[in-house]
């Protein structure tokens, strides 16, 4: 089953993926691929693009105000970090996922658990975290053990 333009699962993703799945997803669809006919076992999962990203940004306008807000982090030294912080994940938190991401996630939800309730990882994959000069692994959310898309969605993607 292909996935549409917002999920990549990791059977077609490579390490060449990076920018449109993020290092952790390419990582993981090379082993997927890679190692899976050798006997090893890699979990399966999927990926939400780099276009999904794009297209949730500008779905809720959010260009504009992210933008003037990183115009006014003190890049020096970064005093007022956590207040910018603070205001662009509000306006990520505040803001909604268009019918057709959500749609595609919980599509890809139910065919990778094959139409059943499994717990999964959602695990953030951005497209510079492992590079050289710039590691943040560790610096987003994990969330262990979600079940189904509506309560996610549903929630924006809190966990609460």
């Amino acid at each position: 089953m292909k996935m549409e333009k917002y999920i990549l699962k990791f059977s077609e993703i490579g390490i060449n993926d990076i920018n449109k799945a993020g290092g952790k997803n390419a990582s993981l669809g090379e082993m997927y691929n890679n190692f899976g006919p050798h006997g090893i076992r890699v979990p399966n999962g999927f990926a939400i693009t780099t276009t999904a990203y794009k297209d949730f940004i500008e779905y809720n306008h959010l260009s504009f105000a992210l933008n003037e807000l990183m115009q006014l982090l003190d890049k020096k030294d970064f005093t007022n970090l956590t207040e910018i912080g603070s205001k662009a994940r509000k306006l990520l938190l505040d803001a909604k996922f268009p019918l057709d991401l959500q749609t595609e996630i919980s599509n890809a939800y139910s065919f990778l658990c094959e139409n059943k309730e499994l717990a999964v990882a959602v695990r953030s994959s951005a497209t510079a975290e492992d590079l050289a000069n710039a590691s943040f692994a560790g610096q987003h959310d994990s969330l262990l053990n979600i079940k189904g898309t509506v309560y996610y969605l549903c929630n924006n993607g809190q966990n609460r």
